[in-house]
């Protein structure tokens, strides 16, 4: 993964100016936008953000280990990670299962760099304990943006942070830090079950210029596939099959593939080439 994380540096090409930039209001765990009413409309969600002169310096944070790769010591290990241009959301739990994932706001993906990190927390600011994280969505594929996909429980306080990835850190010093106007797109249970397993259904080839073959020990009961403004685009049910060739929507960009089956649902994240 990291080699070709590497090479998918080594290609990448900018062009970089020095402004003055105002933080963002959300720029620290104290001041996390409250996305609570998202999570109440029972439909797939997509929050335009940006990270753009996020400073990274909540000391919040410093805690997260063995997930990030842009770390300090330059061994791309995870053990000490850069907080380079953070930006915090804040929600009350519930019983079930929550995506989340971050993506460019439309299909034109040129969002600078297109490489995100985040994290999971419950808790308080200043007693933080880590649920979930992740530097990349699939990086074999060259798929850089993160996501989560975990249980959350009711009667707790969740505060999520997405951070742009730093090339300097990993050993590209020409390259710029990851900042822009991005979108995080949040699967409420409305399109989730209790039991979630991502590696439940396997999903070939991604990207795609045409289809996806779905396998699965399980029987495909239904399958429902959102743009990346959380509009449904397909929807197929009663299919009870193990293996499925899906046709994917003809416009280019990314989607969101949710596959339920008898014993449980996963959610891939396919690019449309």
């Amino acid at each position: 993964m990291l080699k070709s994380k590497w090479i998918a540096l080594s290609l990448c090409a900018c062009v970089c100016s020095l402004v003055s930039l105002a933080q963002p209001a959300n720029d620290i765990c104290s001041s996390a936008t409250d996305i609570q009413d998202f999570f109440s409309q029972g439909e797939p969600l997509v929050l335009p953000f940006s990270n753009v002169g996020a400073t990274g310096n909540d000391l919040d944070i410093a805690t997260v280990t063995g997930c990030w790769l842009d770390d300090l010591t330059g061994n791309a290990d995870g053990s000490s990670p850069q907080i380079d241009a953070t930006v915090w959301f804040y929600f009350e739990g519930f019983d079930g299962t929550l995506a989340l994932f971050t993506a460019p706001c439309d299909s034109s993906l040129t969002f600078l760099s297109a490489d995100t990190q985040m994290a999971l927390y419950s808790g308080e600011c200043d007693t933080l304990e880590l649920v979930a994280c992740n530097e990349d969505i699939n990086a074999d594929q060259f798929n850089y943006w993160s996501g989560i996909i975990t249980s959350v429980s009711a009667n707790t306080s969740y505060y999520l942070v997405v951070d742009g990835f730093n090339y300097s850190g990993f050993g590209s010093p020409e390259l710029p830090l990851t900042t822009g106007d991005l979108c995080l797109s949040m699967f409420p249970p409305a399109v989730s079950v209790e039991t979630t397993r991502q590696n439940a259904v396997s999903l070939f080839p991604n990207p795609t210029s045409c289809s996806v073959t779905l396998s699965t020990a399980d029987r495909i009961e239904e399958v429902v596939i959102f743009d990346l403004t959380g509009k449904e685009c397909a929807h197929f049910s009663l299919l009870n099959q193990q293996n499925l060739n899906l046709d994917m929507p003809q416009a280019a960009g990314m989607y969101t593939v949710v596959v339920r089956t008898n014993a449980s649902t996963a959610v891939h994240r396919v690019i449309k080439e």
